[in-house]
């Protein structure tokens, strides 16, 4: 009865390497997974919790359930408190992630609470066991589970059930477990079925039946290259042949080739359990000699089995601190890249902040300089304009001049012929009668004397000489009109005589008024008068 709940219990542990049905997407807890179960647990282990770091750094609450719930399955074997502890921080994160993906926050919720119940068989808590693999069994049978988790829940409730010796209730879930495996062609768990379906039989003494699920059992497990289901399918197909048909030589090959098989494997509890089925069938045989060398191995077995459980935590401890630095030397290096991607991006922005700078100096500088260029040119151009003008009123000014002088010099030559004409027609005159002398004379006279030749005379003079008037006035107010006259006279350079033949005087009343206007220009004897009113 002792070799059968050994049976029962590691049936009970292969159900929890079930949890992970499912494969996972994560690519680090798939390679985990595939050193798990080749019983290499140092290597999954490594591999579980490198995916746990970068899910923490990345704050990734699927994959930080994720392998946090491997951690537990790696971890357990080892240390049952350590396998507790990372499958509540699973659950934990799945309570988070119900928040954005319900759906797969249920089934890992409901592998966390397959992980725990499997774990607390192993700590012989079988009540509790039974209570979260029933609410695992409730919330998924009526829903199409394809995570293979509602199977492992039947197999574990099965379990406990034949471990209290209630075989019908045991029957009834380890058939559910065969069927949900059976549906989805899990051939990983279908040896562990067959095995548990076959030990019923077999305690209901139905010989055939439960010879041919455990032969059934091997075969799959052979082809499947289960070496846990091929351990579980000999060493029951050899307390079969122990306890129906007495062959002692046939159960004791089974049981060898499961020692030898176990031998193997990391987890020394299969080579334990296979001696311990060699144990009985040597008592079977009396052969108490080697029933003690047995007893001896596994005794050193287990010793090297707690010993191994010791150095299991150790070693998880050295992977968590490997992985712990390798992260920390990856967050070193990552800073340090962060720190030269910074610089490299400072360096560039800087670099380009210049090159626009630079284009845009160069080409306000390009656009200023041609703006220079036009303007220079439009100075040149408007002085070149304001030269032609300044020519062209130049021109202007001394054509006018040129008029008025003309017009100046025809109306003094005008008055000049015309005082000659009138002197001519006195001189005729005198020569005839006496009587019309006084009336030729008065006429002539009236005709000498006009001012409107002085007027045409003075506006001419003006507009050649501005001013002239205007100055000597100012500065000499006691001149006189016939003053300003002699003077006009002057500054055309005409002769004493030329005067008063327009003056209509003598020349000596000419020289008579010149010097009288020389003493009202308060002009000494040395000066000349001709050059003083040219000055003017």
């Amino acid at each position: 009865m002792n070799v059968f709940k050994s049976l029962v219990v590691v049936l009970l542990i292969l159900t929890l390497n079930g949890v992970s049905a499912q494969s996972s997407d994560n690519k680090l807890i798939q390679k985990g997974w595939s050193e798990l179960i080749k019983d290499n647990e140092n290597a999954a282990f490594k591999y579980f919790w490198e995916a746990n770091e970068i899910a923490k750094k990345q704050n990734n609450t699927k994959d930080k359930a994720e392998s946090y719930l491997y951690l537990g399955i790696c971890s357990f074997g080892s240390s049952l408190e350590k396998g507790l502890q990372f499958a509540t921080k699973s659950l934990n994160e799945y309570h988070t992630l119900e928040k954005t993906d319900k759906e797969k926050a249920t089934i890992g919720r409901y592998k966390c609470l397959q992980l725990i119940s499997t774990i607390y068989s192993r700590q012989k808590k079988y009540d509790d066991a039974l209570r979260l693999s029933k609410e695992v069994i409730a919330e998924l049978e009526n829903k199409n589970d394809t995570s293979g988790t509602l199977g492992l829940a039947y197999n574990s409730v099965g379990g406990i059930y034949e471990l209290k010796n209630q075989d019908d209730e045991a029957q009834k879930y380890y058939r559910l477990a065969l069927i949900e495996f059976e549906k989805a062609k899990n051939v990983a768990y279908l040896p562990t079925s067959y095995c548990k379906i076959g030990e019923l039989f077999k305690k209901k003494k139905q010989k055939e039946i439960s010879l041919t699920y455990f032969k059934k059992a091997l075969a799959l497990a052979e082809k499947t290259e289960n070496r846990q289901g091929q351990i579980i399918a000999l060493i029951a197909l050899g307390k079969w042949y122990l306890d129906f048909d007495r062959n002692f030589s046939v159960a004791e090959h089974y049981c060898n080739n499961a020692r030898i098989i176990a031998i193997g494997l990391s987890d020394k509890l299969f080579e334990i359990k296979s001696i311990e089925m060699l144990i009985d069938i040597k008592k079977s045989q009396s052969n108490f000699k080697e029933v003690s060398q047995l007893q001896s191995e596994i005794i050193t077995l287990k010793d090297s089995f707690y010993s191994a459980e010791k150095q299991q935590i150790e070693k998880s401890l050295e992977v968590q601190f490997e992985v712990s630095e390798k992260n920390r030397k990856l967050k070193l290096i990552s800073a340090e890249k962060e720190v030269t991607k910074l610089t490299n991006y400072l360096l560039v922005s800087v670099l380009g902040i210049l090159i626009v700078v630079f284009s845009f100096l160069y080409y306000f500088l390009k656009r200023i300089n041609k703006r220079d260029k036009q303007l220079l040119t439009a100075k040149e151009e408007l002085v070149q304009l304001m030269e032609e003008q300044k020519m062209l009123k130049e021109q202007q000014f001394q054509n006018d001049l040129e008029h008025k002088e003309s017009q100046l010099s025809a109306i003094t030559i005008q008055m000049l012929e015309k005082n000659e004409l009138l002197d001519e027609i006195k001189t005729i005159l005198n020569k005839k009668e006496p009587n019309a002398e006084n009336e030729l004379k008065k006429l002539v006279s009236k005709y000498t004397i006009q001012d409107n030749n002085w007027k045409d005379f003075d506006n001419y003079f003006e507009s050649v000489n501005k001013n002239f008037y205007t100055r000597l006035k100012q500065k000499y107010p006691d001149i006189s009109t016939n003053d300003l006259k002699i003077c006009a006279l002057i500054k055309l350079n005409l002769s004493i005589k030329e005067m008063a033949s327009i003056l209509n005087i003598s020349p000596d009343s000419v020289k008579t008024a010149r010097h009288r206007l020389r003493k009202k220009l308060q002009l000494n004897t040395e000066e000349n008068l001709t050059d003083f009113i040219l000055s003017v």
